[in-house]
């Protein structure tokens, strides 16, 4: 397994490796795959991107990489599903396969306040209504904005992932989703809301976008760490840290990884 997530198991797909966001039981996980394989550890928080930088310290092992994505509970499912499709050798093209995701998903949810909300950030007109008794607000994820409407009007798609409140945040329920579906168990803290639903609707199968990005017209674009020889589609490799550009160069690699 190359993936290690740094969320909880039951909000991942299942077989996933998890670990608690702090640098001890990160440590713990990483000694516990094996030591020729590299990782990369994927936190949904700042703490665990922390904890995971930290861990890498103490152990000093170059084979572990670290990206931070803090998106909304389905969509960190999502992205994890996806990652996990990568080879060993194309861990560097994981900020690559989270772009193209942003394409290929879209994430929706209602909820009954947006004051807590620092993204996308309410205007203060929004925040004054989150005090109003009733309110409800959808917020796109995808395309960063927030209204004042009950339908989370999603597209149709290949699967969808969703997870709500106990108490309805309308009064008409969630709609009936289209299989496969997937309900995840969370505590609606992403939101800071009382009463929310949340949905990821894949629009395109995940194995499209990542064929994408592993294929030779794609790859041969890409450069590599002038460190560790990775490739790299970030802002910096995600195993040495070194920054893109002046930190990489491109290596002729025929179109393969």
């Amino acid at each position: 397994m190359t993936i290690l997530a740094l969320a909880p198991a039951h909000r991942l797909p299942s077989g996933t490796v998890v670990a608690e966001p702090d640098a001890e039981s990160v440590v713990a996980a990483l000694l516990a795959l094996d030591p020729g394989t590299p990782v990369l550890v994927v936190a949904d928080s700042a703490a665990g991107r922390d904890a995971a930088r930290a861990a890498r310290l103490v152990l000093g092992q170059e084979r572990v990489g670290v990206l931070t994505h803090e998106v909304p509970p389905t969509a960190f499912f999502v992205a994890v599903a996806a990652l996990q499709m990568l080879p060993d050798i194309a861990l560097g093209l994981a900020p690559s396969v989270l772009e193209g995701l942003a394409e290929g998903v879209r994430t929706v949810a209602l909820v009954s306040s947006v004051a807590a909300l620092e993204r996308p950030r309410p205007s203060v007109a929004l925040d004054l209504a989150s005090r109003l008794p009733g309110s409800v607000f959808r917020v796109d994820w995808t395309a960063q904005t927030i209204t004042r409407d009950q339908a989370l009007d999603l597209p149709a798609g290949v699967a969808t992932i969703a997870t709500a409140s106990e108490k309805p945040v309308v009064a008409a329920g969630l709609p009936q989703w289209a299989q496969p579906h997937v309900d995840l168990a969370t505590d609606g803290a992403f939101w800071g809301a009382k009463r929310w639903c949340e949905a990821t609707v894949v629009v395109r199968a995940l194995e499209e976008t990542v064929e994408e990005r592993l294929s030779p017209s794609f790859v041969a674009a890409v450069p590599r760490c002038a460190s560790c020889a990775r490739l790299v589609t970030g802002q910096s490799c995600l195993f040495c840290q070194i920054p893109v550009p002046d930190g990489t160069v491109s290596v002729p690699t025929g179109g393969h990884v």
